[in-house]
C-alpha cells in the first residue's frame, strides 16, 4: 500500500512544476553569475539554466527550445522583469544538445553556448561555473537558485493561502535563491530523483539544486510537489522533485560529454 501511495504521489506531482514548500514564500533576491535565464529571443521570462563549464549549461529538457542565456540579471522594476546587457548575453549553440524529456528523473536538457558576440569570450570564462556534486546525502543542506514567477496573484498566493514575498516586486523573473534540504539523494533503488525542500515557482524548471557545503551541482529541479498538501493528501510527499546529475547515468554521461568538447 504504501509502494501505491508513492507511486500516486510522484504522478500527481507531474502535472505540476514548482511549488511553494509551506505557507511561507521564503525566496530572497540573488545574483549568482553562473545561473542564467534561458528565454527566447525579445523576451523576459523563460526557464533557469546553469554553467558546468566554460561553454555547457544544463537545463529541463523542455526548455532547450530557447536560444539566448542571459546572466547577471537585474532586478525587476515594480514586477516588470529588466533585460540583461548585451556582453551578458549568450546565443544557444545548436552544434550540441543533449535531452530527456519525460518524468521525474527523467527530465534534463544538456546545451552549449556560443561566445558573446561583443567581448568574443566564453560565458564561463567570465561568470565561472559549477562542478558536480558525487557524494551529495539525504538532508544536505542545499539552495535552489532560479528565475521565476513571484507576484501576488500567483496560484499559490490565491488558492493555497502562502504569504505574497516581500521582495516580489524585485525578484519577479529575475534571480532568486531559495534554501531547504536534499530529502531524497536518490528514490529508494531510482538513483536519478532528488527531492527537496526549497521553494520555487513558475520558471525555475531547470534550476540548479546547489549543495551549500561544497558549492557543488546535485542536480535540476523539474516539478512540483509540496503543494500536494492541499491538493491531494493520499501519498503526497511534501516535497519538490528533480533529476541528479550524478545519480541519472543519461544526464552525467550528457554533461561529461558536453564538457569533453569543451577541451
Amino acid at each position: 500500500m504504501k509502494v501505491l501511495f508513492l507511486v500516486l504521489g510522484i504522478i500527481s506531482s507531474q502535472s505540476v512544476m514548482a511549488d511553494i514548500c509551506g505557507k511561507v514564500d521564503d525566496r530572497a533576491p540573488s545574483n549568482d553569475l553562473r545561473v542564467a535565464r534561458l528565454v527566447q529571443g525579445g523576451q523576459t521570462k523563460g526557464c533557469t539554466a546553469t554553467l558546468v563549464s566554460n561553454n555547457c549549461i544544463v537545463t529541463m529538457g523542455t526548455c532547450v527550445e530557447k536560444d539566448f542565456a542571459e546572466f547577471n540579471v537585474p532586478a525587476s522594476i515594480a514586477g516588470v522583469p529588466q533585460s540583461s546587457k548585451a556582453e551578458d548575453t549568450y546565443r544557444v549553440d545548436p552544434s550540441f544538445l543533449k535531452l530527456e524529456s519525460d518524468g521525474i528523473g527523467s527530465q534534463w536538457g544538456v546545451m552549449k553556448l556560443s561566445p558573446n558576440i561583443i567581448t568574443g569570450k566564453s560565458a564561463g570564462e567570465v561568470q565561472g561555473f559549477f562542478k558536480i556534486s558525487k557524494k551529495s546525502r539525504n538532508n544536505d543542506p542545499i539552495k535552489v537558485i532560479q528565475y521565476a514567477y513571484a507576484l501576488p496573484d500567483a496560484p499559490y498566493v490565491k488558492y493555497d493561502g502562502v504569504s505574497v514575498n516581500p521582495h516580489a516586486d524585485s525578484i519577479h523573473f529575475s534571480q532568486q535563491v531559495a534554501y531547504g534540504k536534499l530529502v531524497k539523494a536518490g528514490i529508494f533503488l531510482i538513483p536519478q530523483i532528488i527531492e527537496h525542500s526549497a521553494d520555487t515557482s513558475y520558471g525555475a524548471g531547470g534550476a540548479p539544486v546547489i549543495d551549500v557545503k561544497t558549492d557543488e551541482l546535485v542536480g535540476i529541479t523539474t516539478h512540483g510537489g509540496c503543494g500536494a498538501r492541499y491538493t491531494n493528501p493520499i501519498g503526497a510527499r511534501y516535497t519538490n522533485s528533480g533529476t541528479s546529475a550524478w545519480g541519472s547515468r543519461k544526464f552525467r554521461k550528457a554533461i561529461l560529454s558536453c564538457i569533453q568538447s569543451d577541451k
